[in-house]
């Protein structure tokens, strides 16, 4: 075979020199990694809901807005349920099933039932998940992971809970007037009460491999106050304050587009 004419071998040269200078560059700067650039959106997402004085919560009312825009979203996994009361309706799950759970358990109670529930389905089998808690629903989530870490009676295991995403949740007790709640589930929410404390002995509890908690309150949410709602020992940029988001109604935290894309963005980025 010939040898390339003078003109010809630079060229090849200059061109050889180029694509490696690019591909030298690519693997310096790169496409950010999979996980960085769309997030894990294929893990199990488990929803809680909140307090309700007449114990017949519709799961599906409460979150299927919010699972459809996180499906638009990108995310892929399965979405599941989860309701507590006797009267609750749209839940995939009733943690009743898995506990000693009446209308009136306190939510630590309830939080015994949801370790239970997640370290038999889910992490006794290897599968991480995360979790949105609204309301009270942020309590329950939290205690989970700390009564399963610290092993305390009633509680499971430690629990592999990835990311956790609470929305107006009283980590430090509800607004002053649940105050008047002398008995039952409403009194386990006041500030103060031994759960609240009992909740409050860890800012931030880990589960197996390690837990992100994001939290989320609004300055127009009267049932939970923005600093109760973001009272834990997280990162600044995990802790989340919108100006006019309600507890309740059709424009709350799961009905707010901007909230729901701040959750799932929680929910599927470390260090978001």
């Amino acid at each position: 075979m010939a040898a390339p004419s003078p003109s010809v071998a630079p060229r090849r040269t200059l061109v050889a020199l180029l694509t490696a200078a690019a591909l030298v560059l690519c693997l310096a700067v790169g496409s950010p990694p999979a996980s960085a650039a769309g997030g894990v959106r294929t893990r199990p997402v488990l929803l809680i809901h909140g307090y309700s004085l007449s114990n017949d919560t519709s799961c599906s009312g409460t979150f299927d807005r919010m699972i459809s825009q996180m499906r638009a979203e990108g995310f892929t996994g399965p979405f599941v349920r989860v309701g507590y009361y006797s009267g609750n309706t749209g839940c995939d799950v009733n943690l009743r099933s898995w506990g000693n759970v009446g209308n009136s358990s306190s939510w630590k109670t309830i939080a015994k039932a949801f370790s239970q529930y997640i370290y038999s389905t889910y992490t006794a089998r290897g599968i991480a998940v995360d979790v949105v808690g609204y309301s009270m629903g942020g309590n329950v989530a939290r205690g989970a992971v700390y009564g399963s870490s610290i092993r305390e009676s009633g509680f499971s295991a430690p629990i592999r809970v990835e990311d956790v995403v609470t929305l107006g949740s009283p980590h430090n007790g509800a607004a002053w007037y649940s105050n008047l709640c002398l008995w039952g589930q409403c009194s386990s929410l006041k500030p103060g009460s031994s759960d609240i404390a009992w909740l409050n002995r860890n800012g931030n509890p880990q589960g197996v491999g390690g837990t992100d908690f994001t939290v989320i309150g609004s300055n127009g949410d009267w049932v939970v106050s923005a600093s109760s709602a973001t009272y834990m020992s997280v990162p600044s940029a995990r802790k989340v304050v919108y100006a006019s988001v309600p507890h309740t109604g059709g424009s709350n935290y799961m009905g707010n587009t901007a909230v729901v894309t701040r959750a799932g963005d929680a929910l599927a980025l470390l260090g978001v």
